[in-house]
């Protein structure tokens, strides 16, 4: 695959050249590149179509952010060389955050005591919420958790008494903009 970002023949054309070869543009690169080969008629696969599906409601998604001045500039200040800002955005709708590192260091049980977690996404984490469970599976207290200056650990702030911390199953649910929750579960 050729690329030139200063070629006079090739510079802002795109299509086909003698049924051979494809003439497309990536921001400011013509790319000269072998036609695709033909696809294989197949049925969808449910996997298929749930990916086909996501695909769809990221471009939906994208659609709209970068409709919204803001977002889009955004997206714009965190997509790489030649991308867009609507390409970041459906990237960001194809990827839910990250959760991991959940410390319970000194959780005794007692009200007001910290729980950290850190949450983080290709684009931003918007909202980080924790749930403390018995370990039959009843609510004992759930809130939202406030994030650290650094950017990327997010602290819960326990608001009742647990007598017996032990066993308590602690969910923590990230979402980021547009909307994707991932999900982390553990037990003390």
């Amino acid at each position: 695959m050729a690329r030139s970002s200063n070629n006079v023949l090739t510079r802002n054309y795109t299509g086909t050249v003698a049924g051979q070869y494809s003439l497309r543009m990536k921001g400011d690169q013509s790319i000269l590149a072998g036609l695709p080969k033909p696809r294989k008629e197949r049925s969808d696969t449910e996997k298929t179509k749930a990916v086909k599906r996501k695909f769809s409601l990221a471009v939906i998604y994208a659609k709209k952010a970068i409709a919204n001045p803001e977002l889009k500039a955004a997206y714009q200040a965190i997509a790489k060389k030649n991308q867009s800002a609507y390409n970041a955005a459906v990237l960001d709708a194809l990827k839910g955050p990250e959760i991991d590192n959940l410390r319970t260091d000194g959780y005794s049980g007692a009200a007001g005591q910290a729980l950290t977690v850190q949450a983080t996404d290709n684009f931003r984490v918007t909202k980080v919420s924790f749930g403390l469970f018995a370990p039959d599976g009843s609510l004992l207290e759930e809130g939202d958790a406030i994030m650290d200056d650094n950017g990327f650990d997010w602290i819960y702030t326990t608001q009742s008494e647990i007598s017996s911390p032990a066993g308590t199953i602690i969910r923590v649910i990230a979402e980021d903009v547009p909307k994707n929750r991932s999900q982390f579960e553990a037990v003390i």
